[in-house]
């Protein structure tokens, strides 16, 4: 005997659009699928080849997870009518599939008693990984939906840090991305052709990266980790003479990382 569909979903707009309808697992558990209109939930249960239209809220107390897919400008009307449908939502898993907003924006769901959570697929790992936030019994389930086939994880982050996780992201890639292309073209300067340049910085930040990797911030050489000033003054000077523009950028980046290191407290000598 098949068991009864452990996920429902609230699906608004285009799935083929969403990493949701992709999501591992949903196939195979996925039941009641409620959207805009019976026609709007249709064409999602088509898309994914899987689940039931439906547009009765009863259909969901069956399930155990609700993945609600929607816009998030959209997300307030949805919470409104699943406060107000009539069911006791106590048994249940709300989880919010965004990539801005975390399960906060389901407050009134958890003070009705319900579980809240949610997932955003990570960027860069091809569907493999998800990030989740929100209640342990949420997060339980989830595991059992996403990770049951073996190829994928769910991360799991503390509630309230989607915005320090993306002040990561924009750390890793946002500010990385001005200093790679000054690097390039500081190069350039030199008079190294576009792809010597190029690949000679990919080798170096990839070569940084693998040093942070195995030795954490100890791995961190050069003059500015040495706080060679003779050094950076020479590089600084060479710099302005071809180009001040990326001299000043050269020159804020280093004085910033140096006043950062001669306000650490020095460790004692044994």
């Amino acid at each position: 005997m098949r068991k009864a569909p452990r996920t429902a979903l609230i699906a608004e707009g285009s799935v083929t659009q969403s990493w949701v309808g992709k999501l591992p697992g949903l196939q195979k558990n996925l039941g009641p699928v409620r959207g805009v209109s019976l026609r709007n939930a249709s064409r999602a249960v088509n898309v994914i080849k899987a689940g039931v239209s439906s547009d009765d809220y009863s259909d969901f107390l069956k399930c155990e997870v609700v993945l609600i897919d929607v816009p998030d400008a959209r997300l307030p009307v949805w919470v409104d009518e699943l406060v107000n449908c009539g069911h006791n939502l106590t048994k249940l898993s709300f989880v919010l599939c965004s990539n801005r907003l975390d399960s906060g924006a389901l407050s009134a769901l958890k003070r009705c008693g319900a579980q809240t959570a949610s997932l955003s697929e990570m960027e860069g790992f091809a569907g493999k990984r998800y990030l989740f936030e929100g209640d342990n019994i949420a997060l339980h389930r989830l595991r059992r939906l996403v990770e049951a086939e073996g190829t994928a994880r769910i991360v799991e982050m503390n509630p309230g840090m989607r915005p320090v996780y993306e002040a990561g992201l924009t750390f890793a890639a946002g500010m990385t991305f001005p200093m790679i292309a000054a690097a390039v073209d500081a190069m350039r300067a030199a008079g190294i052709h576009a792809k010597v340049a190029e690949s000679t910085v990919e080798t170096a930040v990839i070569g940084a990266l693998r040093s942070y990797l195995r030795a954490g911030k100890r791995g961190w050489t050069g003059p500015v980790a040495h706080a060679d000033r003779d050094e950076l003054r020479r590089q600084y000077q060479a710099l302005f003479d071809i180009d001040s523009n990326l001299a000043e950028m050269f020159l804020k980046i280093a004085v910033d990382y140096l006043a950062e290191s001669s306000a650490m407290p020095r460790k004692k000598a044994n």
